[in-house]
C-alpha cells in the first residue's frame, strides 16, 4: 500500500480590516445596540444650532433606544444632513481631477529631477526633497509611489543606499501630506469649520515640518556618501548594485511653460479663496465659483477639448463618490447616537481625563489617540467618519476651537503613515526600493517621532494662545 498523501497545510488566514462600507454599517449597528446599554444623557445645547453651550451634563434616568430598523431609516437623513459637505467634496474632487489630469505636476517634478540629476548630494537632496514634499502637501497621495523608481535611479547615481530612494520620494511626499493645508478640507467641513480657514498658518507649519524632514535626510545622505558602511541597511550588500555603473539614464525632460502656469494657478487658487473668505468676508459659495473656472482654464491651457475636461471632472468626482457615501453614513451614525441620547454620554466620559488639562494639552491628547489608531486604520476617510462625530462635541465641551481639533486630527492621522505597514503606499514603496521594513523603521522611526513631537508642541502653543484659525 502506498503511503497516504499528506493533506496540504492550511494557509494561515491574515487578520484583515473589513471593507469600509461594512465597517461603517457595522458601526451603525453597534451604536444602535449601545443605545440599549449606555445611559442616556445630555449636555445643555443651543436649541437652534444644537451646539453645546456649557459643560453641564445630566443623565436622563431612562433609556431612549434606537432599534436596528430605525437606524437603517436614518441612512437617508444622514446623507441629507451631510449634503453640504458632500456637495463641496464632489465639486472639489472634480476640479482637482481636471488639474491632475493635465499631468502638469508630474511634468514639473520630472523636469526638476532631470535638471538636478548631476548635482551633488548637498544640492540635489534638499531641493528634490522640498519639491516633492510641497507637492505632497498640496496634491499628494498614494499615487506618489510612482516616483520611487526615480528615487532608486537617483540613489544609484549618487552612490547612496536604497533607503535614500524611499526617503527622497515616498518619505518626502508623505511628510508634506501629513501637514498639508489642503488635505484637511473635508475634516473642516465635518467639524463645521470654514473650509481652508487657517490656510496661511498651516502653510507655515508645512514648511517647518518638511524642513525638519529634509535636514534629517540630508544629514543621513552626507553620512552615507562619506562612509557607506554606516547605512541603516545594516550591511553593504546593496553597494554591489548601487555603486555599479547601471547605465540607467533619465530621459531628457524639457521645461514646459504650460506645466509651470498650471502649477502656479493650482496653488494660487487656494490663496485667492482664503483671501476672499477671510479679508473680503465672502461665504463658502465662492469656492466652486473659483475652483471650476480655474480647473477649466488649466485644461484649456493644456490644449484639452471640452469633452476631455468634462471626462476628467467626472473621473475626479467619481473618485470622491465613495468618500462622500462614507461621510453620509457617518451622519447616520451621528443621528443614531443623538436620537439614542448616548453621544453626549460618550463625549462627557471621554472628556473627563482631558477636562482638567489646558486646551493645548487636551489637543495633544486627542492627537496621540488618533496617531495610535492610525497604526491600524490608516484610512483617513475611515477615521474621519468614525472619530469626528465624537471629536466635534468633545471640542465644544472642552471649549476648543474647531480648527485646533482639526489640526489635532490631522497631525495624529498623518505622521504614522510613514511607518505603518498597514498603509499600501508604505509597503509598496519599500518593496520597489528593496528596503526591508525593519531597516526602514530603524531609519524612519526617530524622525517620525521627532516630527510628531514638534507637531504636538505646535498644537500646545496654538491651544495656549487660543488659536481659532478663522
Amino acid at each position: 500500500m502506498s503511503a497516504p498523501t499528506a493533506a496540504p497545510a492550511k494557509k494561515k488566514s491574515k487578520l484583515k480590516m473589513p471593507h469600509l462600507l461594512f465597517l461603517m454599517l457595522g458601526l451603525i449597528l453597534l451604536m444602535s445596540l449601545l443605545t440599549y446599554i449606555v445611559p442616556a444623557g445630555q449636555f445643555a445645547t443651543d436649541p437652534e444650532t444644537g451646539a453645546l453651550i456649557g459643560d453641564e451634563f445630566h443623565l436622563l434616568g431612562h433609556q431612549t433606544p434606537v432599534n436596528i430598523w430605525q437606524a437603517l431609516n436614518y441612512i437617508l437623513p444622514g446623507f441629507m444632513n451631510s449634503s453640504y459637505v458632500i456637495s463641496l467634496l464632489l465639486i472639489s474632487g472634480g476640479c482637482v481631477g481636471v488639474i491632475m489630469g493635465t499631468g502638469a505636476f508630474d511634468e514639473m517634478v520630472n523636469w526638476a529631477l532631470y535638471k538636478l540629476q548631476d548635482k551633488g548630494v548637498s544640492v540635489l537632496v534638499p531641493i528634490v526633497f522640498m519639491v516633492i514634499a510641497i507637492h505632497g502637501g498640496f496634491g499628494g497621495g498614494d499615487s506618489m509611489i510612482a516616483l520611487v523608481p526615480l528615487g532608486v535611479m537617483m540613489a544609484k547615481k549618487l552612490r547612496l543606499d536604497p533607503i535614500m530612494a524611499v526617503a527622497l520620494t515616498f518619505f518626502a511626499s508623505f511628510t508634506g501630506f501629513a501637514v498639508g493645508p489642503r488635505r484637511i478640507s473635508t475634516a473642516q467641513l465635518m467639524m463645521d469649520v470654514p473650509m481652508y480657514s487657517g490656510f496661511v498658518e498651516r502653510t507655515v507649519i508645512l514648511l517647518v515640518i518638511i524642513t525638519i524632514g529634509m535636514l534629517y535626510t540630508l544629514h543621513y545622505a552626507r553620512k552615507i556618501a562619506k562612509d557607506p558602511t554606516k547605512s541603516a541597511m545594516g550591511n553593504t550588500d546593496w553597494m554591489e548594485t548601487y555603486h555599479a555603473e547601471t547605465g540607467d539614464e533619465m530621459e531628457v525632460v524639457a521645461f514646459n511653460p504650460r506645466a509651470a502656469l498650471v502649477t502656479v494657478l493650482f496653488f494660487a487658487q487656494y490663496f485667492v479663496i482664503v483671501y476672499m473668505m477671510t479679508v473680503l468676508g465672502m461665504a463658502n459659495t465662492i469656492m466652486p465659483a473659483v475652483q471650476i473656472p480655474v480647473a477649466i482654464l488649466c485644461g484649456l491651457i493644456y490644449g484639452q477639448n471640452l469633452d476631455k475636461i468634462g471626462a476628467a471632472f467626472a473621473k475626479g468626482t467619481s473618485g470622491m463618490a465613495f468618500v462622500a457615501a462614507v461621510i453620509g453614513l457617518a451622519g447616520t451614525m451621528s443621528l443614531v447616537m443623538e436620537n439614542g441620547n448616548i453621544l453626549h454620554t460618550i463625549v462627557y466620559y471621554a472628556c473627563l481625563p482631558l477636562r482638567e488639562l489646558s486646551l493645548g494639552l487636551a489637543s495633544v491628547g486627542m492627537s496621540a489617540i488618533v496617531a495610535f489608531l492610525n497604526l491600524f486604520v490608516p484610512s483617513a476617510s475611515a477615521k474621519m467618519a468614525i472619530l469626528i462625530p465624537i471629536i466635534k462635541p468633545m471640542a465644544e465641551s472642552l471649549g476648543m476651537s474647531g480648527n485646533l481639533a482639526v489640526s489635532a486630527f490631522q497631525f495624529g492621522d498623518g505622521f504614522t503613515n510613514l511607518v505603518t505597514p498597514a498603509l499600501g503606499a508604505t509597503a509598496g514603496s519599500l518593496a520597489i526600493a528593496g528596503v526591508p521594513l525593519s531597516k526602514w523603521l530603524k531609519w524612519a522611526l526617530p524622525i517620525t517621532l521627532l516630527m510628531l513631537v514638534v507637531s504636538w508642541i505646535i498644537l500646545y502653543f496654538l491651544g495656549s494662545v487660543g488659536w481659532t484659525g478663522v
